[in-house]
Formats: structure tokens, sequence, C-alpha cells
């Protein structure tokens, strides 16, 4: 399978549409990246932007963009997690001792 050298995918644009993407992303700088493809990918992938009125920057940075959020930048709290219960309970809280701790 023959690569297309420096098939470059730019996540530069120029600066009104990258204030548009900082407020869009959260971010006000975007880094330019190279990634090697074979031709065929990078022409369908062309091709599916071109469908979609849309450019292959954008949906490369959405295809970077979905996992980082689920892999890369989650950040889970104690709210977020669920009780467990680990069966019954062996001796029950008191009043007084309720009291004591709370005091």
């Amino acid at each position: 399978m023959r690569m297309k050298r420096n098939a470059i995918v730019r996540l530069a644009k120029p600066m009104a549409a990258v204030d548009d993407q900082a407020r869009q992303h959260g971010n006000c700088r975007m880094k330019a990246i190279t990634i090697d493809v074979s031709e065929s990918v990078y022409r369908d992938f062309q091709q599916f932007a071109r469908d979609r009125d849309r450019t292959a920057a954008e949906l490369s940075r959405e295809a970077m963009e979905e996992p980082r959020q689920q892999r890369i930048a989650r950040s889970t709290t104690l709210a977020d997690v669920n009780p467990v219960s680990v069966g019954r309970v062996l001796k029950p809280l008191h009043d007084d001792l309720l009291e004591e701790m709370l005091g």
C-alpha cells in the first residue's frame, strides 16, 4: 500500500476562524500536525468532508476530540460515583454515637 507522503491536515486556520473555534473548543491556540495516510484513505476522507460541506481539518479535530473527552480529559469526582451496596448493616448507628460524631 502506497502512503501519501506528507499528506498534511492543517489544523491552523485564519485568526477569525481560530477565535470561533477557540470559543467552541475552550482554547485559543491550535497546533498544526502532519499525518501520513494512504492515498485512498485521504481521498475518501476529503470526499466525505466535501459531501458534508466541511473541511478535512474540522473532521480531524472532531475525530480527535471525542476520545480525548471520553478517555483522556475525563475527570470523575466523588459526586459522579454511585454508592455500592456491601451487604447488610452489621451494627446500626445509635443516636448518641451519631450525635457524638456530629457534636
